[in-house]
């Protein structure tokens, strides 16, 4: 066989071990970047995870451009504030901890208790005293950067402002989280309403109906329209973290 013929056979099975253009396959654009196949994970690793890398691949996308757009980076003013309720709440919640082991031990102290409160006090006052230890552990770390504290709250004050802007604009159903409302609906519009503009394509529109479909699942908990409330959490009453003063 000649060195020609070797040529050709080698290009033909390369190009059917590696059909051109598939690990390159375009499925997504948003904000003129493309999102392709590869990008994604392997079909082994399932459906939900395909669909949650390519939700995050676009929301951060359109997030980021409906925060720069809007005006609502973080400023310094929020940062500081932010900063200052997170150490208070650390400090007040640290304090009432303090003073929750003390009544425990008093009450354990009682001789009458029944075996099933005195087993329920045990387990809250092992809890207690183990996070009592993680906090004399803290004690003996350096304090932390403040401008590395400040960076880290930067993302969530963002999220923060971003969602409250949403709601005002979209409205639609607000899941109830436990890390407070989340505007269910207005995220979904704004995704609707970068491809109406053009900003956000797909190119498999079963993927794309796939991951809508999810999108609009309705959450578990909800809020009524009247309890919705995005004030951010710094600006809120430090609550109580356990029990009330």
């Amino acid at each position: 066989m000649d060195m020609h013929s070797a040529g050709l056979i080698l290009c033909a099975v390369l190009a059917f071990a590696h059909p051109p253009g598939l690990g390159a396959q375009e499925v997504a654009r948003v904000l003129g970047a493309a999102i392709n196949r590869s990008d994604l994970p392997a079909p082994a690793a399932g459906p939900a995870a395909e669909l949650g890398k390519l939700y995050d691949l676009v929301w951060n996308a359109v997030s980021r451009h409906y925060i720069e757009l809007n005006g609502l980076d973080a400023t310094p003013e929020e940062v500081a504030a932010a900063l200052s309720y997170e150490r208070e709440f650390k400090r007040k919640d640290r304090a009432q901890r303090v003073r929750k082991l003390k009544e425990l031990d008093q009450r354990l102290a009682d001789g009458w208790l029944e075996p099933a409160q005195r087993a329920w006090l045990e387990e809250f006052r092992a809890t207690l005293a183990r996070l009592a230890q993680s906090d004399l552990e803290d004690d003996r770390v350096p304090a932390p950067d403040p401008q590395r504290e400040a960076a880290h709250l930067v993302r969530g004050i963002e999220l923060w402002k971003m969602n409250g802007a949403l709601y005002e604009q979209f409205g639609g159903i607000v899941a109830l989280t436990r890390f407070g409302p989340f505007p269910h609906g207005a995220r979904v519009a704004l995704l609707e309403d970068y491809e109406r503009r053009g900003l956000l394509r797909f190119s498999d529109r079963r993927l794309r109906e796939r991951l809508f479909s999810l999108l609009r699942s309705r959450p578990a908990l909800t809020l009524a329209p009247g309890r919705v409330d995005f004030t951010p959490y710094w600006e809120r009453p430090i609550p109580p973290s356990y029990f009330p003063d």
